[in-house]
């Protein structure tokens, strides 16, 4: 009954001009008697209760059982034979179709004679149907950017592109035409001089010998009725075809792992693409995605509409105003020479995708000075009349799934991709209003700043915990999840914010000019969604995104928390948040505290269109002693936020003890799966130093990821150790029974001892000695060696971050530590001489 019920529900979902296929192992006999036009006369056997229910199940979605329609001996008409005595045979596998289409069969039948290995004989069914005119997707251009790199590739691709350029040229200048002129041009020149590269066929492993093979094994199925004899051989070449099959595909692998040992030599970019090709992929992607409506959603063009709707939705605000023309003095525009655009285009990376003018940024790095004049032109031309190219407005969003399977749109997150000449102009942008926006971001913020990173968020939390409990100071953490928080900014308060803090006038009216005139597109395996405008967000792929972000959630921060003095005290200063970008963590000294600054934050964000994500929005409490009985839950609103015991926070593993056991433990299981996804490429004769620059690049740099934020004790270390010997003894293929002692494993592996826990050690000394002469600013510092108002408890005290750098420079006195650090050469001795 379930089986039919959910069957019903998926029929319920078909449209009605759609030809509806059902098929499988029904495991029900609707005998050798015809009924109306649902049973033909050519079934098997009799019908049995199974078999009434499935014939009313036809009767009700107007199917028709086709192979029970067309004739055929009754010594071939079953479908499944007992395995326990190959004696007993019924028909129990169907191929239906809804009755409009049952002249759309010209045949169905089963076929015993099909060499499948499986105690079910397939049912194979003919149809004719008209099928809709497939449209061929335009095939994607792959220029050969490795000319670009030639001398006389260069001279001749910026003779034609000039030649091009004059062609084109009018009396009356025009930006979108200028763009368009040059944009033509540099597809003329790359045509000319660039071309193509050409894509090799990937060869396949299945060969000829294993075809004939199988065959044979066919025929010998046949026979296999006959007798044992028969079937024994049977077994003998099913078993022998395995074989081939296994041998054939290591040879093919093989052949690959020996191309990617060349590429290392010659092409890193290429090595790594062919290291990424062999690994085992994880299929996330779904065959159809979900409607407004909970509707499956199969057809091209519904897909592409329902990825339009959704976007369009997702960045739509009825309520922006209207854009104003402003007006600026000319003096107040800066001019930019061919120098400065050349400096820029250096510091742009290559091999990137390209956005709706299919111009990679090589292209406009192949031009020479003559050429790059006219780029210059068309840059102080915008700067002038703030005016920019609609090519430069326009993004294309690729969805990229979150999980496997995803089928409905918020269940994708996407990437952007935008014109790459553009970068050029967003890069002098950011240059020219970075260093006004950095003056207005508290220390707190560590996302998106130079210097700064994940490592120092990870580190600044876990140094703090960890002297808390030492000093047996609660602390009590929010870690705030804003709902689609780069989705929600409103462009109206973001102008506020950055003209507020005076950002130059030239920068404003192109920022203006770039929110408010922006679209974009969906793009789909089946082709592009229709363009539409985006009226709320900052810009995906953008390079001044960013730091805008980050102006506007300061915003946000300083008007919830700015002048509140609860919250952490450390040397009397009060961290009462760490950020990074939109990850945000409220730090208070009690529940009451954190309760009050939450409240605080959430009325700042429904000011900016900002909203906190209560579902995902946790609360933790962190103390030396848990406490028997339970606090009740912070309420916000009408939302109890969950307590945790541990936190993923920037992807490091916070818990309620402040220990980094559980972190280990995670990175360890983190980088044993990415080994398995390399398997295939590091179980090959591939040579060892190929083998082990696979491990350092993909296992242990996924392993020590923020190590330089872990207390290492001695359980620590032997888990870092002990992980290392295992990847080693995994590359070399030993087994557990072979008994091989870890000397005997270096030996074959080339080392004289294991090395990853003194790299890791040697990376934290670095680190800190960073930290200890202030590179990484006041708030890390006084973290780290700032007065906590609290006592310690007696007898030994737990093992504490800076417990490791004074062990390892064997030095007792932190402060000796602190002045060592500061000559950095007799830092760089202690790092060198770590064991």
């Amino acid at each position: 009954d379930n089986f039919y019920e959910c069957l019903r529900k998926v029929i319920g979902k078909k449209k009605s001009y759609e030809a509806l296929v059902v098929l499988g192992d029904m495991n029900a006999k609707v005998g050798s008697e015809r009924i109306g036009d649902i049973v033909g006369p050519h079934g098997l056997g009799s019908r049995n209760e199974r078999g009434e229910e499935f014939i009313n199940f036809c009767n009700e979605n107007n199917l028709i059982i086709t192979n029970t329609w067309f004739e055929q001996k009754k010594s071939s008409r079953f479908t499944w034979t007992s395995p326990a005595n190959n004696q007993i045979k019924n028909k129990i596998d169907y191929i239906c179709i809804n009755r409009r289409y049952k002249n759309a069969i010209i045949n169905s039948k089963s076929r015993p004679g099909a060499d499948c290995g499986s105690d079910h004989i397939p049912v194979v069914a003919t149809l004719q149907l008209k099928l809709k005119r497939v449209i061929k997707k335009p095939r994607k251009v792959t220029w050969d950017l490795q000319k670009c790199k030639n001398m006389s590739t260069k001279e001749q691709f910026s003779a034609i592109f000039m030649c091009e350029v004059d062609k084109g040229k009018n009396e009356e200048y025009n930006i979108n035409n200028s763009w368009n002129e040059q944009k033509n041009a540099l597809m003329k020149a790359a045509e000319k001089e660039i071309g193509q590269s050409q894509s090799l066929a990937k060869e396949k492993w299945m060969t000829q010998a294993i075809l004939d093979e199988m065959e044979v094994r066919k025929e010998l199925k046949m026979k296999s009725v006959l007798g044992e004899e028969h079937m024994k051989r049977y077994k003998e070449a099913r078993k022998n075809i395995q074989l081939m099959c296994r041998n054939a595909k290591e040879v093919y692998m093989n052949k690959e792992c020996e191309e990617a040992e060349i590429l290392e030599r010659v092409n890193t970019n290429k090595f790594h693409t062919k290291i990424k090709s062999l690994m085992k992929k994880d299929n996330k992607v779904s065959e159809y995605i979900l409607g407004v409506n909970g509707e499956e959603l199969y057809e091209g063009e519904e897909q592409i509409l329902r990825w339009k709707q959704y976007c369009e939705q997702l960045y739509k605000d009825s309520n922006r105003p209207q854009l104003e023309p402003r007006v600026i003095d000319d003096n107040e525009i800066p001019k930019f020479t061919e120098e400065d655009i050349r400096r820029i285009l250096k510091s742009l990376s290559n091999n990137k995708a390209v956005g709706t003018d299919q111009i990679p940024i090589e292209f406009v790095k192949t031009l020479n000075e003559r050429a790059m004049s006219e780029i210059t032109l068309l840059i102080n031309s915008i700067y002038k009349e703030g005016i920019i190219p609609s090519d430069f407005l326009e993004s294309i969003f690729i969805p990229l799934p979150k999980k496997n399977k995803a089928k409905n749109c918020t269940d994708f997150r996407t990437i952007s991709l935008i014109s790459h000449s553009s970068k050029i102009l967003l890069s002098i942008i950011r240059e020219r209003i970075t260093k006004r926006i950095e003056q207005n971001l508290a220390e707190t913020q560590m996302g998106f700043r130079a210097g700064k990173g994940c490592r120092d968020g990870i580190t600044a939390l876990r140094v703090l915990l960890e002297r808390s409990v030492e000093m047996r100071v609660d602390v009590f953490l929010a870690f705030v999840d804003f709902e689609k928080a780069f989705d929600n900014l409103k462009h109206e308060n973001l102008r506020d914010i950055i003209e507020e803090i005076d950002i130059p006038k030239a920068e404003l009216r192109l920022i203006e000019n770039l929110y408010w005139n922006q679209r974009g597109k969906v793009r789909t395996k089946f082709g592009d969604s229709e363009s539409f405008n985006i009226e709320k967000g900052v810009r995906q792929g953008c390079l001044i995104s960013p730091i805008l972000f980050n102006i506007y959630v300061e915003k946000i921060i300083d008007k919830a928390l700015g002048m509140e003095e609860k919250g952490f005290s450390i040397n009397g200063r009060i961290v009462n948040n760490l950020r990074y970008a939109d990850d945000t963590l409220i730090i208070a000294k009690s529940k009451g505290e954190l309760k009050r600054l939450l409240e605080q934050l959430n009325n700042a964000c429904a000011q900016y269109g900002m909203r906190i994500n209560m579902k995902k929005t946790k609360t933790m409490t962190v103390r030396k002693i848990e406490k028997q009985e339970e606090e009740p839950n912070i309420i916000l609103g009408s939302d109890t936020l969950e307590e945790v015991k541990k936190y993923p926070y920037l992807g490091a593993e916070i818990t309620h003890d402040a220990r980094c056991v559980q972190e280990v433990r995670k990175r360890i299981g983190i980088a044993k799966n990415s080994f398995w996804k390399h398997e295939e490429i590091l179980r090959r004769n591939v040579n060892l130093p190929t083998k082990l620059r696979i491990l350092n690049t993909y296992i242990f740099s996924t392993f020590t990821y923020a190590c330089e934020s872990w207390t290492i004790d001695k359980y620590i270390a032997k888990r870092i150790t002990g992980f290392e010997n295992w990847c080693y003894r995994r590359i070399l293929r030993i087994k557990w029974i072979d008994k091989v002692r870890n000397v005997e494993v270096l030996r074959r592996i080339g080392k004289r001892s294991f090395d990853l826990l003194t790299r890791i050690k040697k990376r934290k000394m670095a680190y800190a000695g960073h930290i200890m002469r202030g590179s990484s600013g006041e708030l890390l510092l006084n973290i780290v060696e700032g007065r906590i108002v609290g006592s310690r408890d007696r007898g030994r005290q737990r093992r504490k971050w800076s417990d490791d750098i004074k062990d390892w420079a064997k030095i007792r006195n932190y402060g000796e530590c602190k002045r060592m650090a500061e000559r950095k050469e007799d830092w760089r001795n202690v790092i060198e001489n770590i064991t």
